[in-house]
Protein backbone atom coordinates (compact mmCIF):
# COMPACT_ATOMS: atom_id res chain seq x y z
CA UNK A 1 0.00 0.00 0.00
CA UNK A 2 1.37 3.39 -0.97
CA UNK A 3 1.63 6.22 1.51
CA UNK A 4 -1.17 8.08 -0.30
CA UNK A 5 -3.46 5.05 -0.17
CA UNK A 6 -2.64 4.54 3.54
CA UNK A 7 -3.58 8.10 4.47
CA UNK A 8 -6.75 7.89 2.36
CA UNK A 9 -7.80 4.71 4.16
CA UNK A 10 -6.96 6.24 7.55
CA UNK A 11 -9.02 9.35 6.81
CA UNK A 12 -11.97 7.22 5.68
CA UNK A 13 -11.84 5.18 8.89
CA UNK A 14 -11.66 8.30 11.05
CA UNK A 15 -14.60 9.86 9.19
CA UNK A 16 -16.62 6.67 9.55
CA UNK A 17 -15.92 6.56 13.29
CA UNK A 18 -16.85 10.22 13.66
CA UNK A 19 -20.10 9.73 11.72
CA UNK A 20 -21.06 6.65 13.77
CA UNK A 21 -20.39 8.48 17.04
CA UNK A 22 -22.40 11.48 15.84
CA UNK A 23 -25.30 9.20 14.89
CA UNK A 24 -25.22 7.50 18.28
CA UNK A 25 -25.21 10.83 20.09
CA UNK A 26 -28.10 12.02 17.92
CA UNK A 27 -30.14 8.96 18.92
CA UNK A 28 -31.05 9.29 22.62
CA UNK A 29 -32.07 5.64 22.96
CA UNK A 30 -28.68 4.48 21.64
CA UNK A 31 -26.88 6.85 24.00
CA UNK A 32 -28.80 5.60 27.05
CA UNK A 33 -28.23 2.02 25.86
CA UNK A 34 -24.46 2.60 25.89
CA UNK A 35 -24.65 3.97 29.43
CA UNK A 36 -26.67 0.99 30.61
CA UNK A 37 -24.40 -1.54 28.90
CA UNK A 38 -21.39 -0.12 30.71
CA UNK A 39 -23.13 -0.43 34.08
CA UNK A 40 -24.40 -3.88 33.10
CA UNK A 41 -20.86 -5.23 33.49
CA UNK A 42 -21.33 -4.84 37.24
CA UNK A 43 -23.02 -7.99 38.49
CA UNK A 44 -22.74 -7.00 42.13
CA UNK A 45 -20.85 -4.70 44.47
CA UNK A 46 -20.31 -3.91 48.12
CA UNK A 47 -19.25 -0.45 49.32
CA UNK A 48 -18.95 1.63 52.48
CA UNK A 49 -21.07 4.78 52.65
CA UNK A 50 -21.02 8.04 54.55
CA UNK A 51 -24.05 10.30 54.23
CA UNK A 52 -24.75 13.85 55.31
CA UNK A 53 -28.18 15.49 55.39
CA UNK A 54 -28.48 19.27 55.41
CA UNK A 55 -32.00 20.52 56.01
CA UNK A 56 -33.25 23.59 57.80
CA UNK A 57 -35.04 22.68 60.98
CA UNK A 58 -33.36 19.30 61.43
CA UNK A 59 -30.07 18.21 62.95
CA UNK A 60 -28.90 14.90 61.47
CA UNK A 61 -25.64 13.23 62.54
CA UNK A 62 -23.41 11.82 59.79
CA UNK A 63 -24.56 8.33 58.89
CA UNK A 64 -22.32 5.38 58.02
CA UNK A 65 -23.41 2.19 56.34
CA UNK A 66 -22.52 -0.66 54.01
CA UNK A 67 -24.47 -1.06 50.77
CA UNK A 68 -24.87 -4.27 48.78
CA UNK A 69 -26.08 -4.29 45.16
CA UNK A 70 -26.89 -7.24 42.92
CA UNK A 71 -28.39 -7.46 39.45
CA UNK A 72 -30.91 -6.61 38.28
CA UNK A 73 -32.19 -4.27 40.98
CA UNK A 74 -31.50 -5.69 44.43
CA UNK A 75 -30.09 -3.45 47.12
CA UNK A 76 -29.51 -3.85 50.85
CA UNK A 77 -28.16 -1.27 53.29
CA UNK A 78 -26.76 -2.34 56.64
CA UNK A 79 -27.28 0.57 59.01
CA UNK A 80 -30.17 1.93 61.05
CA UNK A 81 -31.38 5.27 59.78
CA UNK A 82 -30.62 4.85 56.09
CA UNK A 83 -34.23 3.89 55.42
CA UNK A 84 -35.05 7.59 55.73
CA UNK A 85 -33.00 8.42 52.63
CA UNK A 86 -34.40 8.20 49.09
CA UNK A 87 -33.36 4.85 47.60
CA UNK A 88 -32.13 6.57 44.42
CA UNK A 89 -29.79 8.71 46.50
CA UNK A 90 -28.05 5.63 47.88
CA UNK A 91 -27.86 3.55 44.70
CA UNK A 92 -28.48 5.60 41.57
CA UNK A 93 -28.50 3.25 38.57
CA UNK A 94 -28.89 4.05 34.86
CA UNK A 95 -30.90 0.84 34.51
CA UNK A 96 -33.80 2.51 36.33
CA UNK A 97 -34.63 4.28 33.05
CA UNK A 98 -36.08 1.46 30.96
CA UNK A 99 -36.23 2.48 27.32
CA UNK A 100 -39.64 0.94 26.68
CA UNK A 101 -41.10 3.10 29.46
CA UNK A 102 -39.95 6.49 28.16
CA UNK A 103 -40.04 8.70 25.11
CA UNK A 104 -36.61 10.34 24.71
CA UNK A 105 -35.38 13.44 22.95
CA UNK A 106 -32.02 15.23 22.87
CA UNK A 107 -32.19 18.86 24.00
CA UNK A 108 -28.73 20.25 23.40
CA UNK A 109 -25.48 20.07 25.33
CA UNK A 110 -24.04 21.39 28.57
CA UNK A 111 -20.58 21.23 30.12
CA UNK A 112 -20.37 19.75 33.62
CA UNK A 113 -17.04 19.79 35.47
CA UNK A 114 -15.17 20.07 32.18
CA UNK A 115 -17.07 17.24 30.45
CA UNK A 116 -19.33 18.10 27.51
CA UNK A 117 -22.63 16.34 28.16
CA UNK A 118 -25.58 15.56 25.92
CA UNK A 119 -28.92 16.52 27.50
CA UNK A 120 -31.53 13.77 27.12
CA UNK A 121 -35.10 14.52 28.13
CA UNK A 122 -37.22 11.53 29.20
CA UNK A 123 -41.05 11.52 29.27
CA UNK A 124 -42.81 8.58 30.93
CA UNK A 125 -45.26 6.74 28.69
CA UNK A 126 -47.52 5.86 31.61
CA UNK A 127 -48.66 7.82 34.65
CA UNK A 128 -47.92 4.74 36.77
CA UNK A 129 -44.16 5.20 36.31
CA UNK A 130 -42.64 6.79 39.42
CA UNK A 131 -40.19 9.10 37.62
CA UNK A 132 -42.41 10.96 35.17
CA UNK A 133 -40.04 13.54 33.68
CA UNK A 134 -36.25 13.41 33.80
CA UNK A 135 -33.42 15.35 32.18
CA UNK A 136 -30.22 13.31 31.99
CA UNK A 137 -26.81 14.88 31.34
CA UNK A 138 -24.77 12.16 29.65
CA UNK A 139 -21.01 12.25 29.14
CA UNK A 140 -20.69 10.37 25.79
CA UNK A 141 -16.91 10.10 26.08
CA UNK A 142 -17.22 7.81 29.13
CA UNK A 143 -20.89 6.78 28.81
CA UNK A 144 -21.77 8.17 32.24
CA UNK A 145 -24.70 10.14 33.62
CA UNK A 146 -23.23 13.14 35.43
CA UNK A 147 -26.51 14.75 36.44
CA UNK A 148 -30.22 14.00 36.55
CA UNK A 149 -32.95 16.59 37.03
CA UNK A 150 -35.92 14.60 38.31
CA UNK A 151 -39.58 15.51 38.67
CA UNK A 152 -40.74 12.33 40.42
CA UNK A 153 -44.23 13.43 41.26
CA UNK A 154 -46.50 16.42 41.09
CA UNK A 155 -45.24 19.26 43.24
CA UNK A 156 -41.74 17.97 44.00
CA UNK A 157 -38.44 17.67 42.18
CA UNK A 158 -34.81 16.77 42.77
CA UNK A 159 -31.40 17.27 41.19
CA UNK A 160 -28.93 14.39 41.43
CA UNK A 161 -25.24 15.04 40.67
CA UNK A 162 -22.78 12.15 40.32
CA UNK A 163 -19.00 11.99 40.56
CA UNK A 164 -17.38 8.67 39.63
CA UNK A 165 -14.38 6.52 40.39
CA UNK A 166 -12.98 3.78 38.18
CA UNK A 167 -12.81 0.62 40.28
CA UNK A 168 -10.11 -1.89 39.36
CA UNK A 169 -9.39 0.24 36.30
CA UNK A 170 -12.57 -1.14 34.70
CA UNK A 171 -15.87 -0.29 36.38
CA UNK A 172 -17.18 3.28 36.66
CA UNK A 173 -19.12 3.56 39.92
CA UNK A 174 -20.22 6.55 42.03
CA UNK A 175 -17.67 8.14 44.34
CA UNK A 176 -20.09 10.87 45.42
CA UNK A 177 -23.79 11.48 44.87
CA UNK A 178 -25.37 14.78 45.83
CA UNK A 179 -29.14 15.22 45.92
CA UNK A 180 -30.99 18.51 46.26
CA UNK A 181 -34.71 18.20 46.87
CA UNK A 182 -37.10 21.11 46.36
CA UNK A 183 -39.75 19.65 48.62
CA UNK A 184 -38.91 19.31 52.31
CA UNK A 185 -38.23 15.77 53.54
CA UNK A 186 -40.57 14.81 56.33
CA UNK A 187 -38.79 12.16 58.33
CA UNK A 188 -37.37 11.48 61.75
CA UNK A 189 -35.16 8.82 63.26
CA UNK A 190 -33.58 8.15 66.69
CA UNK A 191 -30.88 10.73 67.42
CA UNK A 192 -32.43 13.39 65.19
CA UNK A 193 -33.30 16.64 66.96
CA UNK A 194 -35.90 18.98 65.55
CA UNK A 195 -34.77 22.58 65.74
CA UNK A 196 -36.90 25.68 65.88
CA UNK A 197 -37.34 27.89 62.86
CA UNK A 198 -40.01 29.58 60.81
CA UNK A 199 -41.95 27.88 58.01
CA UNK A 200 -39.96 29.52 55.22
CA UNK A 201 -36.71 28.22 56.64
CA UNK A 202 -38.03 24.66 56.95
CA UNK A 203 -39.12 24.64 53.31
CA UNK A 204 -35.72 25.41 51.86
CA UNK A 205 -34.26 22.64 49.69
CA UNK A 206 -32.81 19.67 51.50
CA UNK A 207 -29.34 18.49 50.51
CA UNK A 208 -28.03 14.94 50.81
CA UNK A 209 -24.42 13.97 50.09
CA UNK A 210 -23.46 10.29 49.91
CA UNK A 211 -19.79 9.27 49.60
CA UNK A 212 -18.66 5.78 48.59
CA UNK A 213 -15.41 3.98 49.40
CA UNK A 214 -13.86 0.49 49.61
CA UNK A 215 -15.69 -0.98 46.61
CA UNK A 216 -15.67 -4.73 46.07
CA UNK A 217 -17.03 -5.54 42.60
CA UNK A 218 -18.17 -8.84 41.06
CA UNK A 219 -17.01 -10.93 43.99
CA UNK A 220 -20.41 -12.57 44.45
CA UNK A 221 -23.06 -11.73 47.06
CA UNK A 222 -25.42 -14.45 48.38
CA UNK A 223 -29.16 -13.93 47.91
CA UNK A 224 -29.62 -14.29 51.66
CA UNK A 225 -28.19 -10.77 52.10
CA UNK A 226 -31.31 -9.35 50.40
CA UNK A 227 -33.97 -11.65 51.83
CA UNK A 228 -34.97 -9.37 54.72
CA UNK A 229 -35.62 -6.49 52.27
CA UNK A 230 -38.03 -8.58 50.18
CA UNK A 231 -40.20 -9.70 53.10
Amino acid sequence: MTRSAFFTTLICLLLRTFILQAQEQADPAMLIDRVQKQFDRVNDYRADLRAEVDMKGLSVPEMKATVFYKKPDRMHVESEGFAMLPRDAVAFRPTMFEKDQYDMVIQGKETIRGHECVKVRLFARSDTIRLQRVMLYVDPARDLILRADIDPERGSSAQVTMTYTQVNGTYWLPARIEVEMDAPMRFRRPGMNRQTGDTAEKEKPARIVVRYSNYSVNRGIPDSVFEADSQ
